[in-house]
């Protein structure tokens, strides 16, 4: 369903289909993925290959590359066809179609095939994130690190879960 926290986070993910990235963003994937100096297995060979040109091995890290190699200015869902061909810019992106077993790769076949149902779930899901409240005084916290909690936060935790349920979704910080 559209409200399903996989179908709001692929359709979001799709917003990538328009914008560029610096090479500091994604350098990681083409030189030195697993730490032996190889490339990210999940990047197609050939892209990894144009991304060395654009980003040279120890550069400023700040030339630009598009998120969508096929059409860059436009919001479409070609996007999810890229990640079909292992031609995702940023991690963030590939692993929804490249991480065995992961739901997500059936939502990504779902809005690459079907553009009409990714603009549906992307307009429900952009929606649904303008209702979000924001958390302000002590009720929250600004990240030092956004994929950590700062201290102990136990509470904060608490908080969102219920928040979340009570809108049918679930999460976890």
């Amino acid at each position: 369903s559209i409200v399903d926290v996989s179908h709001i986070y692929v359709s979001i993910s799709g917003a990538h289909t328009i914008g560029r990235s610096q090479c500091r963003f994604f350098a990681h994937r083409i030189y030195n993925f697993s730490g032996n100096g190889n490339s990210d297995p999940t990047l197609n060979t050939t892209l990894s290959q144009a991304l060395r040109a654009i980003c040279p091995n120890g550069g400023p890290g700040t030339n630009l590359t598009n998120l969508d190699l096929t059409t860059p200015d436009r919001f479409d869902s070609n996007y999810y066809s890229n990640l079909q061909l292992q031609n995702g810019l940023l991690r963030s992106d590939q692993v929804l179609f490249s991480t065995s077993g992961a739901e997500t790769i059936a939502i990504v076949n779902s809005f690459g095939s079907n553009q009409t149902l990714f603009y549906e779930h992307f307009k429900v899901s952009m929606i649904k994130m303008s209702i979000i409240e924001v958390l302000t005084g002590s009720q929250g916290e600004i990240r030092k690190h956004c994929n950590f909690v700062n201290g102990d936060s136990s509470n904060l935790a608490t908080l969102a879960t219920k928040k979340s349920s009570e809108d049918g979704m679930v999460s976890s910080i």
